[in-house]
């Protein structure tokens, strides 16, 4: 970027909400502590004052969960790009693409002049390309309910919108108590959370589950079951079909995306685990596909798929389908 941070334009919080519609460029002494800091943290990463500061006016997600949080919060309107995987809320499929996870499209990040790349903590070599080309970022975590919380806490605060997050974060942490309260009490089914599997040979084969992952594993313990997979050094292990057969979950919910497998209806799907007639969830009819697999996502819809855990969990319990 060859202008530098002279060229980044930003709206002060005051004007965001009501004041002076004045918009201006950093000076060349904000250009040098802004450069400062750079050097002391490696990575420059915008931390700005909740009110009365300035705030992004252009603004780049490399995340999917990164692109919700900045909608629920009220600045979608901000955003002038996002990665290839959003597309949630509609507002996206008109907005201008940069890449994946991995491969980023930076040609299209540096034409489009942004003030702030927003993406995932664990996106390291990302943020230091970024770095080279002048470009601010902020990077948010990921691995927990707890991070879902404080990205929102971070993305609010930089965009200048500290009030909402801090609505949106008590509406969460109160759907979810709501959740937790209905399963309380209830016996805990040994879950086997199925990320990921190849489902064109009609057979099971090898899958990918939710192991002792900050994020998924919290999710099973909050609507009411317990993690049948207790594998800590990774975090999405590989099981085999005989792997699965020796976990022996109660209950099996299969998490598989659609696309490209239209022919495929939930009964068929659900049909491919009897071959695995030896384990108690299959037995039992408890095995749950779900094929909306959105709300995974570390972002503010994690309640819904909670929701829709619990009730699968323990269909006798009282869970609102809508909450306040």
């Amino acid at each position: 970027m060859s202008k530098g941070y002279s060229s980044l334009k930003y709206r002060s919080g005051k004007e965001r909400h009501g004041g002076s519609r004045a918009v201006f460029g950093i000076g060349s002494t904000g250009y040098l502590i802004m450069r400062i800091f750079w050097v002391l943290t490696g990575c420059l990463q915008i931390v700005l004052p909740a009110h009365g500061g300035l705030v992004p006016e252009r603004i780049v997600s490399l995340s999917p969960n990164v692109t919700e949080i900045v909608f629920a919060l009220g600045a979608g309107d901000r955003l002038v790009a996002v990665s290839r995987y959003c597309d949630y809320p509609r507002e996206v499929s008109r907005l201008p693409r940069a890449g994946g996870f991995v491969d980023p499209d930076y040609e299209a990040i540096v034409t489009l002049q942004p003030d702030l790349v927003i993406m995932l903590d664990s996106h390291d070599a990302v943020a230091i390309e970024l770095k080279k080309l002048g470009i601010a970022t902020l990077k948010v975590p990921h691995r927990s309910v707890a991070d879902v919380h404080r990205a929102v806490r971070m993305i609010g605060d930089v965009c200048g919108a500290s009030a909402r997050a801090d609505s949106l974060i008590s509406r969460l942490k109160h759907r979810t108590r709501i959740v937790s309260r209905a399963v309380s009490g209830l016996p805990r089914p040994r879950v086997l959370l199925s990320i990921g599997r190849s489902t064109s040979s009609g057979q099971i084969g090898a899958v990918y589950v939710a192991g002792r992952d900050g994020f998924f594993d919290r999710l099973i313990e909050l609507a009411g079951g317990r993690n049948v997979c207790r594998e800590a050094r990774v975090a999405f292990p590989r099981v085999s079909p005989e792997g699965v057969m020796r976990l022996n979950p109660d209950v099996i919910v299969d998490l598989v995306n659609i696309q490209g497998e239209k022919n495929l209806s939930e009964n068929e799907l659900s049909g491919q685990w009897q071959a695995l007639d030896g384990v108690s969830a299959v037995q039992n009819g408890r095995v749950h596909i779900l094929t909306d697999t959105r709300p995974l996502r570390p972002g503010p819809r994690y309640v819904e798929f909670l929701c829709q855990l619990a009730k699968r969990l323990h269909p006798q319990a009282d869970i609102p389908v809508s909450m306040p």
